[in-house]
């Protein structure tokens, strides 16, 4: 069921604080699922972290990606992805539209593309509530979380554009 309450063309609040780039290790186990339209016609899916999202305000997302990732290669191509995750009890499902910002940023090389947020759809059934999504645990928990800060500080450099 789709919540009534939410603005269709907007990311909720709260989920803009948990991607404002300051509450990294709060989320540090939650996977964000993004996918693609590969060049063989068919859905693409991949992962994204706390680490390598920063939400600008409520229709504008930052995303650092591995340059040569086949997610990469289709937002740079097609530009049209979604993005689903858990938050607040209901799966979210946010449809967007990619932008190449940046190549080669970070020791890492990572590409920046800026997401136009065109439609949310929030999941919710009144019998139940989502409790998680994907999620994983970090090997090395202090490194990934300092990688993600230097990473949001250089999203944080893009943010005109």
């Amino acid at each position: 069921m789709q919540d009534p309450q939410a603005d269709a063309s907007a990311l909720p609040l709260p989920l803009l604080t948990a991607l404002d780039g300051d509450h990294l290790e709060a989320h540090a186990h939650e996977a964000i699922r993004v996918s693609t339209l590969g060049a063989d016609g068919w859905p693409h899916g991949a992962q994204l972290s706390v680490g390598e999202v920063l939400a600008l305000d409520a229709q504008t997302l930052l995303v650092a990606m591995w340059p040569n990732s086949n997610t990469a290669q289709n937002m740079r191509r097609d530009g049209r992805l979604t993005l689903s995750l858990v938050h607040d009890g209901a799966l979210l499902e946010i449809r967007a539209r990619a932008r190449l910002v940046a190549e080669q940023q970070t020791a890492l090389g990572l590409s920046v593309f800026r997401l136009q947020v065109e439609q949310v759809d929030i999941h919710r059934a009144k019998y139940a509530e989502v409790l998680s999504g994907v999620t994983f645990r970090l090997y090395e928990r202090d490194a990934a979380v300092a990688r993600w800060r230097e990473q949001i500080a250089m999203l944080r450099t893009h943010v005109q554009g």
